[in-house]
């Protein structure tokens, strides 16, 4: 018998016919190879004209597997062809004298003699495993005993390939719902980071009837405003192109200049709560490995925390100091202070102390920006009580 292709695309006597969908992964494509291999050898024994391997895609459909033949190209079966021959008890010959209907209609349609399903240990049908005979119509003895053969000897290899794809859409649909969770993660922190800027120019607003002649209040109020706008809105935009986004790294932070800002929008609010805001000197100029708006995020959540924190007529405070090893920051409040075995907690998502109105999911979301510019961010008591958070951060460069 030649061994030259006519007509097949691929190998020579092999015909590997994968679905049009996306490429299999690597469980489904190890199962394709042991049909691959077991119509191969068994087209080889039987001396058939073909053999083909019908097996169900991902998404539950019938499909050819595998085949060998020398010059024909198999059909597809139908649900109900797949579904006629998954029933098959063994080996069983489609033209025989206790043949049915339907297997007499597959027989014909695809040109087959015989078929036998290949079952796991459970019983289950993975594939069935199909032969035509050459010039024959009916499939003789000998040539039933190796299709059964054949489909004992794939039935092992066969299941543990099919256990490893179910392990791998397993795998797929955890990811799935930890991608679902991320999604839900982000959006609670979108929604907390576009309230910040909210709640301060909604201060302003309120301020304004009463403060709209006051020029130095409205210049200040439209530069504030406007900044935190256009934060809003750059926030908005990475969150839509988060998935092409390259990543670039962000300009360095100006320290004291991302401060001052952060403390006139604050100001406003802070006067409401009764609380002052007090920013102690910035020696130099330092920059750290951290976007201005990352920056600017982190010093808002733990401001207003402060804020909200301290009692009327008490004060929070801001201090930056540069150190060999980079900038740290550290904001103080006069509240109750953070118990020794709550310092690590309070960072977690949605861990609060301040009762059911509050996300508690601004200092996690500090600490992730810290974090991911290499920094740490910690709490410890401040000097005169209350809580003092502080954020140690590298300078750009730094390894």
């Amino acid at each position: 018998m030649s061994s030259s292709a006519k007509g097949l695309p691929g190998s020579a006597s092999e015909l590997l016919v994968q679905r049009a969908a996306a490429p299999a992964a690597a469980p489904q494509r190890e199962a394709q190879s042991l049909l691959a291999a077991a119509v191969a050898r068994l087209r080889e024994r039987t001396r058939c004209e073909i053999a083909v391997a019908w097996t169900l895609s991902p998404d539950g459909a019938p499909f050819v597997a595998a085949a060998s033949s020398e010059d024909r190209a198999p059909l597809p079966p139908s649900p109900g062809e797949f579904e006629a021959l998954i029933r098959l008890p063994r080996a069983c010959a489609l033209l025989g004298s206790d043949a049915s209907p339907t297997l007499r209609g597959i027989a014909a349609r695809h040109g087959m003699a015989a078929a036998a399903p290949v079952a796991n240990a459970d019983g289950a049908v993975l594939a069935v495993l199909l032969i035509g005979a050459s010039g024959r119509a009916e499939a003789r003895p000998r040539e039933l005993a190796m299709l059964t053969a054949a489909a004992r000897r794939l039935a092992l290899p066969l299941g543990a390939a099919e256990a490893s794809m179910q392990l791998a859409r397993l795998d797929s649909d955890v990811r799935r719902l930890d991608r679902l969770a991320a999604l839900g993660r982000m959006a609670q922190e979108l929604a907390h980071e576009v309230r910040n800027p909210l709640v301060s120019v909604k201060t302003f607003l309120q301020l304004l009837p009463e403060r709209r002649d006051d020029p130095d209040f409205t210049t200040r109020f439209l530069g504030v405003a406007g900044e935190e706008l256009e934060r809003t809105l750059r926030l908005l935009a990475l969150v839509i192109d988060y998935p092409s986004a390259e990543g670039a790294p962000a300009e360095p932070a100006d320290v004291a200049a991302t401060t001052d800002a952060v403390l006139e929008l604050l100001q406003p609010y802070a006067r409401q709560r009764g609380v002052s805001l007090v920013a102690a000197p910035t020696l130099g100029d330092p920059k750290v490995a951290l976007g201005g708006d990352a920056l600017r995020q982190v010093l808002l959540n733990l401001l207003l925390n402060a804020i909200d924190a301290t009692p009327r007529g008490a004060a929070v405070s801001v201090a930056a100091s540069a150190l060999a090893s980079g900038v740290e920051l550290v904001v103080s409040d006069a509240g109750a202070g953070v118990a020794p075995e709550l310092r690590e907690r309070v960072f977690e998502p949605f861990f609060t102390t301040r009762g059911v109105h509050h996300g508690g999911i601004g200092l996690a979301i500090a600490r992730g920006l810290v974090e991911q510019a290499g920094g740490r961010i910690r709490v410890r008591s401040a000097e005169a009580g209350g809580a003092a958070f502080v954020v140690s951060l590298p300078v750009p460069g730094a390894s």
